[in-house]
């Protein structure tokens, strides 16, 4: 079958390049069930597992691509020259990429928020070269107009692993996808979408499919459990107290990040003074008006002075999808730990087991543990 001939390659080259195409189709199956919530959700239990297979087989694809800069080709074989400079040019941008979503907590957000969208998005172009490769490879098609043949040399491979480097710090440095996104929204002069803010989020999570719709006339915030003072807080009231003002980094547990968002809200240290919680209380649980979500801290992290329940970023009211009228936020754990939507906060001396800690988060979320 021509889809696996290789002519004049030496066995152990053959398979080497099986190992490459293999490990970055197993890299690519392993990143899409980390990141995409529908499979994530189920694979929970196994997250950890899968996160070091997918650790594994990163460094298998990047050591399987720096093997021709230390490795002499067959004297007299020509390469195609798209057919090595596409892999080795994307694969060493997905692989830098990759090793800084890795190392999330030792790298700044920025990065690592950019980081996140060109691994992904260049892995996906990655695949695709591999599908057109594998089907031009099978039918014998070689255009030879712009895949011509080459000798091959570790100074080709070098210049190309150099610009796969340099076209890394390009995207992360100076993101051109943020370039293009604030020039396509300063060329529109009439529109109903806003330009970007430093926080945005690229990713809106929702256990419901869908956002509930609270009216700020309406809202009320319940404060109970053990306490001393229990209290009904309508949205008016909770901006008139003491406001706190966080400007932190947001991680979501599936790897992306958004760095430098800025927060108004209320401590829960603030609010506990108004409540008074009695000596019994240990912990201190939210609850969503969405009805099913439900998170708990203990009150040595509820106390955090990070630890805000939110109802402005960057200065604006939050939007529905980020959580309107209040959201809890806490910078020091992942971001499932933020529950959006809160209506009701009780005082207790129990553990309350939230909505993913029931399906295998751990409820210890802080930043580099495992999940």
């Amino acid at each position: 079958m021509k889809l696996f001939r290789h002519s004049k390659w030496p066995r152990w080259m053959i398979q080497l390049h099986y190992i490459t195409i293999g490990s970055f189709v197993l890299l690519l199956f392993s990143g899409i069930a980390l990141f995409w919530q529908p499979v994530h959700t189920i694979l929970i239990p196994v997250l950890p597992i899968l996160y070091d297979v997918h650790i594994v087989l990163g460094f298998t694809f990047a050591i399987t691509l720096l093997i021709p800069l230390i490795t002499l080709f067959p004297i007299g074989k020509m390469i195609r020259r798209l057919d090595w400079l596409i892999p080795t040019l994307f694969g060493i941008v997905v692989v830098i990429t990759g090793i800084l979503l890795w190392q999330t907590v030792r790298v700044p957000s920025i990065m690592v928020s950019r980081a996140f969208a060109w691994h992904g998005d260049l892995s996906y172009l990655l695949a695709l070269w591999v599908v057109l490769h594998g089907i031009f490879k099978a039918v014998g098609y070689r255009p030879k107009n712009w895949n011509q043949r080459i000798d091959p040399s570790r100074r080709q491979f070098s210049q190309w692993l150099l610009s796969g480097v340099l076209f890394t710090a390009v995207v992360i440095i100076l993101d051109p996808y943020e370039i293009i996104k604030q020039l396509w929204s300063n060329s529109k002069q009439i529109g109903s979408t806003p330009p970007a803010t430093p926080g945005d989020f690229i990713e809106f999570y929702t256990v419901t499919q869908g956002f509930p719709v609270i009216a700020a006339q309406t809202y009320r915030l319940t404060i109970d459990g053990l306490v001393a003072k229990p209290l009904s807080l309508t949205l008016s009231e909770i901006k008139a107290l003491p406001t706190r003002k966080e400007n932190t980094d947001f991680h979501c547990v599936t790897g992306w990040s958004v760095a430098n968002v800025t927060w108004d809200g209320l401590s829960i240290k603030a609010l506990a003074a108004l409540v008074q919680p009695l000596t019994q209380a240990k912990y201190v649980h939210f609850y969503s008006a969405d009805g099913v979500y439900t998170e708990s801290l203990s009150l040595a992290e509820a106390y955090d002075p990070t630890v805000l329940l939110a109802y402005g970023m960057e200065g604006q009211p939050l939007l529905t999808r980020q959580g309107y009228p209040i959201r809890l936020v806490v910078p020091k754990m992942y971001g499932y730990k933020s529950i959006k939507w809160v209506t009701r906060v009780t005082f207790s001396d129990q553990p309350l087991v939230g909505y993913w800690e029931q399906r295998g988060y751990p409820n210890e979320a802080f930043l580099g543990s495992s999940f």
